[in-house]
């Protein structure tokens, strides 16, 4: 029986088990970290404390990731072992968002709240974390539907020659239908979060998924700066901000728009 070594921190072997005991520890130290912000971060620096615990989120993310795929962004690695923008999205709404509420609950136990849980979630976020685990569910749905329909031979050259011209081994890529997917999670790139993944346009750049990360960056910007100025007065916080109805339909009509690109026939078929 073959032994596996578990104190190995990135055992790039297929079918390897990177997760070790430093991965264990590691995870135990952030949620310490975040437990001691209401120790370490007085009122004063209450800012500083919310991108504290962001940054050790960020962190407990990281760590999970590189635990179970050996890579620090395996996280966001899906089942095409390539990086999803979906899952990015997902990622950041829910540290932005959880970060907020947890500094919102330090801020009312140092100002001595009698129920320092009691924090309005506005309906606007609901919405938000609904419309993006929608899209998270949605993105597979559709690839899924790509790989039961034959691309045309003609595709299929193009992607090859796409490949050669990238110096990767087709071995190490499978074509599933319309779709290229990797074989192994070493193979997933940033990249893959610009790109194309079917025969049609692999190699070019997906405007839609441009598109998406920029309305994203620029909307968890917005409401984290709204979070920030909150978070920089001395008030009893009952509730984190509104987002604007504006900014909802902004995000609405990129998730929208992201998902018609995915499921729109970037490839020909054979059927």
């Amino acid at each position: 029986m073959q032994r596996v070594n578990m104190t190995s921190f990135d055992d790039p072997r297929p079918g390897s088990v990177p997760w070790s005991v430093w991965h264990t520890l590691s995870l135990l130290l952030i949620m310490v970290g975040i437990g001691l912000m209401e120790l370490l971060m007085p009122e004063p620096v209450r800012v500083w404390a919310w991108v504290a615990i962001m940054a050790l989120m960020m962190g407990f993310v990281c760590v999970v990731g590189h635990g179970i795929t050996g890579r620090w962004f395996g996280v966001l690695i899906d089942t095409r072992n390539k990086v999803s923008l979906s899952r990015l999205q997902m990622t950041l709404w829910t540290v932005l968002i959880l970060a907020g509420f947890l500094t919102a609950v330090v801020a009312n136990v140092d100002g001595g709240l009698a129920q320092p849980l009691v924090i309005a979630l506005p309906v606007e976020l609901w919405l938000l974390m609904g419309i993006s685990t929608a899209s998270m569910i949605g993105s597979p749905i559709i690839l899924n539907a790509k790989r039961n329909r034959a691309a045309s031979e003609e595709d299929k050259q193009r992607a090859l020659n796409q490949l050669a011209r990238r110096s990767i081994d087709p071995q190490k890529v499978n074509f599933r239908g319309q779709l290229v997917e990797n074989q192994t999670v070493d193979a997933a790139r940033i990249s893959d979060l610009f790109q194309g993944s079917e025969t049609g346009n692999l190699g070019l750049v997906d405007l839609g998924k441009v598109q998406m990360l920029f309305f994203t960056l620029v909307l968890l910007f917005a409401y984290g700066t709204t979070l920030g100025a909150l978070f920089s007065g001395g008030d009893i916080i009952t509730a984190l901000p509104a987002m604007d109805p504006g900014m909802l339909a902004l995000l609405t009509i990129s998730h929208a728009g992201y998902l018609v690109n995915k499921a729109l026939p970037q490839t020909g078929s054979n059927n």
